[in-house]
């Protein structure tokens, strides 16, 4: 990271340049389905984004570093798969993991401000600042071209130009009136131009122009960033998320809350609710060992089936289980912190507090699973068997910071977010659906071939296996002849639209 101050690269060079990037972004997407253009243009964005910021900042390997990996996964998926679903996600989080990226790269060593405002304040603001700058700059370059040397015989040029109009209109009349056949060329002139149409020239410009504004904008922000508020309001802010000073037991504690801290809850009353929950989980908890983890011991009331219940139950679980991860995290970091003993036993409660909730999901887990023996494998309900193992992956990390203080609780939510999303890009989701529903017909004879249609590439293969082995599977041919008809009518007309499942389907179509 280079120290010194040196200034920076021209506006004009930068929006030339945004300016190009548009173009690209013209030519890769407008009128296209996103393939290979996707990831293409986010390395483009890279290359102007760090050609931009060179003189400021080195590009060398960093921390922040690590969130470019993301960010191409995630980019790279668009060729790679064909799951809609997370398509639409990734759109989404490629641009905030490329924020998050840029906005850490351009920030100073130790910033007083949390970086989640430091986010919102990058785009909200120092981006929102530099949007009418493009026009500022154009109207620099304009009147810098009419001071030069020529500029007055360029205005002169421009006089005459305007004056010659109704002498034109005039003279043109004249003579279409003394010509027929000159008459007759100038009224074809409109079907010769009437290919233009000028909806759509505007619509592509307009199109170039605000993504070169936003480039621009964004990038001149990270650039020239004014930070605000004053080191004063900031520090008053950030007060409140400061840890409390531990006290010893022989010295009496000081006030030195400020007027503006984060209230903070006692530590009797957390450990009172603390107890009052940890008692009703143990309840549940006693009662789940009976029905699930008894192996089947148990009966389940009269009237009520496996799949019944498990489907009454399951959203309730998922929806307790987020209560205490919010119950876990205010009395992380929203409680006094109280004398050792009392400490303790508050990280008991918390730890008894973390046992319940993996039970919870447990429950929560295997309730999931018995629904989908009974009624087929989805990928909503795939994606919530993921969810609740990122969910008990943030539970074992809290339960690690009850007993090491040190641990940067925030940071790893975040690292392991993000990567828990890439995973889930490419675990196939599609296919691993597919694959169940496959096991689950050889074995019940039951399959939902017009939802497996729906989904993504990935399923044909699998279909025409599926197909071979038993030719009677009802459904299949439909299904696979919905993906004939979505392929026909999709068929990628640019280099830019190439999937590689899409491409993989056709041919094993083909080939049928």
């Amino acid at each position: 990271m280079k120290t010194e101050s040196v200034p920076v690269r021209s506006e004009g060079k930068l929006l030339l340049a945004a300016l190009g990037c548009a173009v690209v972004h013209h030519y890769l997407f407008y009128g296209k389905t996103w393939g290979v253009s996707f990831p293409l243009f986010v390395l483009l964005f890279y290359v102007y984004y760090y050609w931009a910021v060179r003189e400021k900042r080195e590009l060398r390997l960093e921390p922040s570093m690590a969130l470019a990996v993301p960010v191409l996964l995630l980019s790279f998926t668009y060729v790679a798969h064909s799951n809609l679903l997370l398509l639409v996600f990734n759109a989404l989080a490629v641009p905030l993991l490329i924020v998050a990226h840029t906005t850490w790269h351009m920030s100073e060593e130790r910033p007083k401000t949390p970086f989640i405002l430091r986010l919102l304040d990058q785009v909200f603001v120092q981006t929102i600042r530099y949007v009418p700058q493009p026009v500022v700059v154009a109207f620099r370059a304009i009147s810098f071209k009419l001071k030069a040397g020529r500029s007055q015989e360029l205005m002169k040029v421009l006089i005459g130009l305007i004056v010659s109009i109704p002498l034109l209109l005039a003279v043109v009349a004249l003579l279409a009136s003394a010509d027929s056949v000159f008459d007759r060329t100038l009224a074809r002139l409109p079907e010769l131009t009437s290919g233009l149409e000028l909806g759509q020239t505007l619509f592509r410009a307009l199109w170039i122009a605000c993504i070169a504004t936003g480039l621009f904008a964004y990038v001149q922000g990270l650039l020239q960033t004014k930070r605000w508020p004053p080191r004063a309001a900031e520090e008053d802010f950030t007060a409140g998320f400061e840890p409390p000073a531990t006290t010893s037991a022989t010295a009496p504690a000081v006030a030195v809350t400020p007027s503006a801290a984060v209230p903070r809850i006692d530590a009797t009353v957390a450990a009172t609710v603390l107890v009052v929950l940890n008692a009703v989980y143990l309840l549940f908890a006693f009662v789940q060992f009976s029905y699930f983890f008894g192996g089947g011991a148990a009966e389940l009331p009269e009237g009520i089936t496996y799949a019944s219940y498990a489907r009454k139950g399951f959203a309730e679980l998922v929806v307790v289980t987020l209560i205490n991860l919010t119950v876990l995290m205010i009395m992380l970091y929203g409680v006094k912190r109280p004398g050792p003993a009392t400490w303790r036993f508050l990280r008991t409660l918390l730890g008894v507090l973390v046992g319940c909730t993996g039970i919870m999901l447990s429950s929560a887990y295997l309730r999931l699973s018995m629904y989908e023996e009974a009624y087929g494998y989805t990928v909503a309900r795939l994606l919530v068997h993921a969810f609740m193992l990122f969910l008990l992956v943030l539970f074992v990390l809290a339960l690690v910071k009850l007993w090491r203080e040190r641990l940067p609780l925030l940071r790893c939510y975040a690292a392991v977010t993000v990567t828990a999303y890439v995973i889930v890009n490419y675990f196939g989701v599609d296919a691993a659906v597919t694959r169940g529903n496959i096991q689950r017909y050889e074995a019940t004879g039951r399959l939902d071939a017009a939802y497996l249609g729906s989904l993504g590439y990935e399923v044909v293969p699998l279909l025409l296996e599926l197909k071979r082995k038993h030719p009677d599977a009802e459904g299949v041919d439909e299904a696979l002849q919905s993906f004939r008809s979505r392929i026909e009518s999709g068929e990628p007309a640019s280099w830019t639209e190439f999937n590689w499942p899409e491409w993989r389907a056709a041919k094993a179509l083909e080939e049928q």
